[in-house]
């Protein structure tokens, strides 16, 4: 009798760890779940946040590229009160010059200096703007056909730039107040894709001659 318990005791050890050894890769099984699931959240917003940073860029070059885009005349009217200087250019019958690569220098009076010329010359505009070779002696004598920025024309004190009129326009600084001709520059280095405008309060009269 005793050989047959000693070998059932033996049948029933060797099930258990049998069933142990069952739970145990059961075990293994469901835990890994839960790594592969934590792996492929971290995978989905890493993406995202790549797409979102090619989206950003994507925006920013579209932006400095209508930035660009901005010539003198477009510059000039969105300041709001050039308004006559760019209709003079349309009546003189040389605006789209100024949509050309340039580089250009504008110094532009704005709508107030051209109302006191227009009444100191006891004039309307439309008489002013009837004489195209005149209008465009007295605009070309506003205008130089290189880029000259605040710094370069602050630094010719004395020295004076040749306009598209033929001709010179003479340059004084007086500590932070710069002059070309009788006008004083309220306004400097509004940029534009083919040169820039500054900003003048009295319009130029071209010398006699």
């Amino acid at each position: 009798m005793r050989p047959r318990i000693h070998r059932t005791a033996l049948w029933l050890v060797s099930a258990s760890l049998l069933l142990a050894a069952c739970g145990d890769g059961a075990s293994t099984s469901t835990t890994a779940a839960p790594a592969t699931e934590s792996s492929t959240t971290e995978e989905m917003m890493d993406d995202t946040s790549t797409t979102e940073m090619m989206d950003d860029t994507s925006t920013t070059e579209m932006t400095d590229g209508e930035m660009i885009e901005d010539d003198v005349l477009a510059v000039a009217e969105a300041e709001g009160d050039l308004g006559t200087f760019l209709a003079a250019l349309d009546a003189a019958g040389i605006m789209e010059d100024f949509h050309g690569e340039g580089p250009f220098t504008l110094f532009v009076p704005t709508d107030q200096a051209f109302a006191a010329y227009l009444e100191h010359n006891e004039m309307t505009q439309e008489e002013a703007f009837a004489g195209a070779e005149m209008l465009q002696s007295i605009l070309g004598y506003h205008i130089v056909a290189t880029s000259e920025d605040s710094e370069m024309v602050m630094g010719m004190d004395g020295q004076t730039l040749t306009t598209l009129n033929g001709a010179p326009l003479e340059v004084s600084v007086d500590g932070e107040a710069v002059m070309v001709g009788e006008a004083t520059i309220l306004r400097y280095d509004i940029v534009a894709s083919n040169g820039v405008v500054h900003v003048i309060d009295t319009v130029l009269t071209p010398p006699a001659g």
